[in-house]
């Protein structure tokens, strides 16, 4: 647990008078304190686990002086909550804030957000983060995570996405009969379609599956795989940005409305601060981690060409399903898509 404080400051109404200095009562409502948890599922030390660091660090700076002053406590790694409870403990508000893997919310309200983690969908940061940032596409996930009792406060950088096994994989056929670990609704779709049996559950989980030998592999991220330890279990990987995965930062929508706006106003742009410094960590980290996965003696694939338009045409079945589910909304979402790939390609 980690505690973000800051100091209090004191504030004398004077007023001077013709016979001395008088101390004059303030008209002002006092200021009151309130204590939150903020709690994510990844280490500090992650570029997700930046954001939430530097949120909670921007929250104490930024409300010091707002009509609430917010004392932000942080809960990193599933300490709290992890990435499959955490949509619930927000919406109940027993985390003030958190980390949101949309792949853990089910219902139909959800279908429209299956974009989220969808294969094959940007070929740069930019384009990812410009198609984020859209209106049609953040003012989607923040209406829809609104029927789940959930303030969106912003995006975050998650990375991108592989596949690790214990055995070679360069093809989509590789998969075939494998059990893999997946995180949610989103990757237990792709990795069906793939041919593989996925087996849904919490990366804190996935090293002692490994070890055991209940999974075969799993489709995480490579900075979880160097940051937990995966490469000690297992050996191949693929280099192929599968997937460019955010996360959402949301706070509960039963504490959130309480607020004053001038609290909400701080908390809001503390979440900008934060979004920023999880890209930037997140692509510093991204362009090294392969590398260092190598170091540690796995084997990381880099696709050809070709062998990329292979996964890309085995996941397709994907897309259309989620084109055939949600329509002319879908659509609008794939064209927010298109016009930041076109404003952001490749080179």
């Amino acid at each position: 647990m980690k505690s973000h404080r800051t100091t209090r400051r004191e504030f004398v109404a004077l007023s001077a008078g013709a016979a001395g200095v008088l101390a004059m009562p303030s008209l002002a409502r006092a200021q009151t304190e309130q204590h939150i948890k903020i709690a994510y599922n990844l280490p500090a030390h992650h570029a997700s686990g930046t954001y939430f660091e530097v949120l909670a660090e921007q929250i104490a700076k930024r409300t010091a002086e707002t009509s609430i002053k917010l004392e932000p406590q942080t809960f990193p790694d599933g300490q709290l909550y992890n990435d499959a409870q955490l949509p619930d403990a927000i919406s109940t508000g027993a985390a003030h804030i958190g980390q949101v893997n949309i792949g853990f919310i089910a219902g139909a309200d959800a279908e429209i957000l299956r974009i989220w983690a969808m294969p094959f969908l940007y070929e740069t940061w930019e384009a990812e983060w410009a198609a984020e940032d859209s209106e049609v596409i953040t003012g989607t996930f923040a209406r829809q995570l609104a029927k789940y009792d959930h303030a969106m406060l912003s995006w975050l950088s998650y990375g991108t996405v592989e596949i690790y096994t214990d055995a070679p994989v360069r093809l989509p056929e590789d998969l075939k009969g494998l059990k893999l670990r997946a995180f949610g609704l989103d990757a237990t779709q792709l990795l069906s379609t793939l041919g593989a049996s996925p087996v849904t559950m919490s990366s804190q989980e996935i090293y002692q599956a490994l070890q055991r030998g209940t999974i075969d592999g799993c489709m995480t991220g490579p900075s979880s795989v160097l940051g937990r330890k995966l490469y000690e279990v297992t050996k191949y990987g693929t280099n192929a940005a599968m997937i460019r995965l955010p996360w959402v930062c949301s706070a509960s929508a039963m504490w959130w409305d309480t607020l004053p706006k001038d609290v909400r106003a701080a908390v809001s742009a503390a979440a900008m601060v934060a979004k920023e410094a999880s890209r930037e960590q997140c692509r510093a980290d991204n362009e090294q981690v392969a590398e260092e996965l190598r170091a540690k003696g796995m084997e990381i694939t880099d696709p050809s060409p070709e062998e990329r338009q292979a996964w890309a045409a085995a996941s397709k079945p994907v897309l259309n399903d989620y084109l055939a589910k949600n329509g002319a909304e879908g659509e609008a979402i794939l064209s927010a898509v298109a016009e930041a790939n076109a404003a952001h390609p490749v080179g």
